[in-house]
This record gives C-alpha cells, sequence and structure tokens, in this order.
C-alpha cells in the first residue's frame, strides 16, 4: 500500500531538499506544491526526488486561498490515477521525527481512517475566535456596503450573525493525512456545493475550519481519527507555532510526533541534525 507525501511550500530550497531526501521510501511518492508567488525553477533546479504540481495559487495568509491550493493538489494527484490509501499533507517547515517507514506502516495499519485533527465549536477560546472568523463577512471588497463602520455597528447591534452552513461547526489544524476515499468526497462537494464554498470565501482563516466542517459532517465521520501526529509550541501565543530550536529536542523526541512543525534552517539547523539521529530507519 503506497501514500502520497505532498508538501506546500514557498521558502528555503536547501531545507525542502533536505525534508524531501528523509521522506524517500518505496512506498510514498513526494509532491511538491510552490506558492505561485515565488518561483519556481530554483525548486526544481535542485530538488530531482518530487514530482511537482502545476495547479498553483497565490497564496495570502487567512483567505480562501489557502484552501484552493489544498484542494488543487489534491485534484492534481487523484487525476494521475495512482493508486494510493493517503495524501499525507505537510509543509516545508515540517522536519520528521519518526523515520519514515514508520510513519508508513502507520497508514498501512490504517487503510480506511484518516488522521485530521477536529474540535467541535464550543464555548472555549479557540471556539469564540473561530466564530468571530465567520460570524462576520472577511475580505469583502472595498466598495461593498458591508464594509462601511456605520453598517457593521448597526449589524452588531442587531445582533445579525452569519449562519454556518453546516449542521455543526468543526476546526482544526490544516495539516492532516485523508485517504483517497475521504478526499475525494471533499472534492465533489467542494464542486457541489458552490454556496458553501462561497461562504467561506468571506471568512477568516478557512483552512482551520472547511475540511473538518465537510467531513465530520459526512458519512465519513467515523472514519476520522482525532490525531495528526504532530509537534508544536504555541506558548509565544502568536499566529503561528514557535520556530522551533534544539533546545526543544528532547521534548520533540519524548512525542509521538511523525513531524515537529515549525523548523528553520537559517535559525536553528542544529535541531534538524538532532532529529537525523532519531529519524533514520534502521
Amino acid at each position: 500500500m503506497r501514500i502520497a507525501i505532498l508538501i506546500h511550500i514557498h521558502t528555503n530550497v536547501d531545507q525542502v531538499m533536505r525534508l524531501v531526501n528523509k521522506l524517500q521510501h518505496p512506498d510514498a511518492d513526494v509532491y511538491i506544491n510552490v506558492d505561485a508567488k515565488v518561483a519556481i525553477k530554483p525548486f526544481e533546479e535542485s530538488i530531482d526526488k518530487a514530482y511537482f504540481l502545476r495547479n498553483r495559487v497565490e497564496v495570502t495568509w487567512g483567505r480562501f486561498s489557502q484552501v484552493q491550493q489544498i484542494l488543487n493538489s489534491f485534484a492534481e494527484i487523484i487525476s494521475l490515477g495512482k493508486d494510493y490509501s493517503h495524501i499525507l499533507f505537510i509543509s516545508g517547515q515540517d522536519y520528521p521525527v519518526m523515520p519514515i517507514n514508520k510513519v508508513i506502516e502507520q497508514h498501512q495499519r490504517n487503510p480506511e481512517n484518516s488522521f485530521i485533527s477536529h474540535f467541535k465549536l464550543g464555548n472555549d477560546d479557540w471556539s469564540l475566535l473561530m466564530r468571530k472568523r465567520y460570524e462576520y463577512w472577511q475580505f469583502l471588497p472595498t466598495n461593498d456596503i458591508r464594509n462601511n463602520k456605520y453598517v457593521k455597528k448597526i449589524l452588531l447591534k442587531l445582533g445579525y450573525k452569519r449562519k454556518y452552513p453546516f449542521p455543526d461547526a468543526y476546526y482544526g489544524a490544516c495539516w492532516f493525512s485523508l485517504t483517497i476515499e475521504s478526499i475525494k468526497y471533499l472534492l465533489n462537494y467542494t464542486e457541489n456545493n458552490p454556496h458553501v464554498v462561497s461562504f467561506f470565501h468571506q471568512t477568516g482563516c478557512a483552512d482551520e475550519l472547511y475540511v473538518q466542517s465537510v467531513l465530520l459532517n459526512s458519512p465519513l465521520k467515523c472514519k476520522m481519527i482525532n490525531e495528526i501526529y504532530r509537534y508544536f509550541d504555541w506558548n509565544d501565543k502568536g499566529k503561528s507555532p514557535r520556530i522551533l530550536t534544539k533546545e526543544d529536542f528532547n521534548t520533540i523526541k519524548n512525542s509521538n510526533a511523525w513531524f515537529a512543525r515549525k523548523v528553520d534552517s537559517r535559525i536553528d539547523s542544529d535541531l534538524l541534525d538532532l532529529l537525523d539521529t532519531i529519524n533514520v530507519e534502521k
């Protein structure tokens, strides 16, 4: 049973090349989608152990373009007709903690299950943040009347809130490993529900809501394992996880993570060297 490993990247050719080399395995193919804002040529010239996808998107943080790039990548890989069980989705700032053969074995033991973090909206701080991202329109054209501050105040005073287009709202990290069955469901749903897609075009950080909400409101819900095996550090309480350093190595080593995120060889290459001592196939 084979898997596809999908990497979305926009920077740091040397680190991506090092990552791709660590992912080589007879039961895996590596695919790269380069953000259309940057030139693809330097990556293609340096990396020869991966397939470069052509349906690229100029990605803007927080916009639906983040979701669109994922959907485009999935559709292009599916169109190749190869017999994969899963597509494992990572970024160029992930780095293996576990040997890739162990990661593949975990997929082989779960041929019908996807690995995706998911949380049903409640009353906790994260849920309140997610509600703010979709209850009012985001990213409207500047001449749209709904951008007018007085209109916004009226809507707020009236208690108007956009109705979520699913029975239940789910959110989670945008890094996951999905079965081909679930990816085909996701792509089919997207094609046949343009009104829902339109809703998420005006939602902030839709990449943390859309995929979870489609799949956890689907007949495939029981096949979604709530685990993505990533090591993050959110202690900085910023928009993104903290860049990890060698001081984090022991904690990462003792986790059950497949990948550590985020790493940057230009900030601390020693961490990658240390991770290489534990992610080597025996």
